[in-house]
């Protein structure tokens, strides 16, 4: 009896030693109270690398995805990539345009529009418009019926977290 009183004494200092040893100590990047800061959401860690870094990615995560990038170019707020699926039958050109978006302004409408246009102009079987922040709903019916993914910031980071899972726990692109 003598040694279970010990036993769970230990216990309960061990546990409160740890408690109080880890008070202060950081918390992964990756622990989800640091996943969305400030309501940008998931990827809003990825301003911090400008859109040089969104570029960067980009052409990582659809590489990754196993797309083969053919050309990639960057606005001053936009990243353009074309790249190739060479799955049989189900595979093609794709295009990308990445927004790299103001915290908190939704992507509108007319961005969608103007995706859908220069998809058609480029000849590709498939569009994908991302923003690291949100799509209104004119925006979503807009794509509704067309060749052409949505992606906002939190699908992105699904897709980050699933293809880059390293980059995603280290916030390093």
């Amino acid at each position: 009896m003598g040694i279970l009183i010990v036993a769970v004494v230990a216990t309960a200092v061990g546990f409160l030693l740890i408690f109080l040893i880890g008070r202060g100590q950081p918390v992964s990047p990756a622990a989800p109270e640091n996943l969305a800061r400030d309501g940008q959401g998931a990827m809003s860690w990825v301003r911090g690398f400008g859109v040089e870094g969104f570029q960067r990615l980009l052409l990582t995560l659809f590489t990754e995805m196993g797309f083969h990038p053919e050309r990639s170019e960057r606005g001053s707020g936009t990243v353009d990539l074309f790249a190739n699926d060479p799955t049989p039958i189900r595979g093609g050109r794709l295009y990308v345009h990445g927004l790299f978006g103001e915290p908190g302004v939704a992507t509108d409408a007319d961005e969608v529009r103007n995706m859908i246009d220069t998809a058609r102009a480029e000849f590709v079987g498939k569009g994908v418009l991302i923003t690291l922040g949100t799509f209104t709903s004119d925006a979503r019916d807009a794509a509704r019926g067309n060749p052409i993914d949505l992606v906002d910031g939190d699908e992105l980071g699904r897709l980050v977290r699933k293809h880059m899972p390293q980059a995603f726990a280290q916030r390093k692109i």
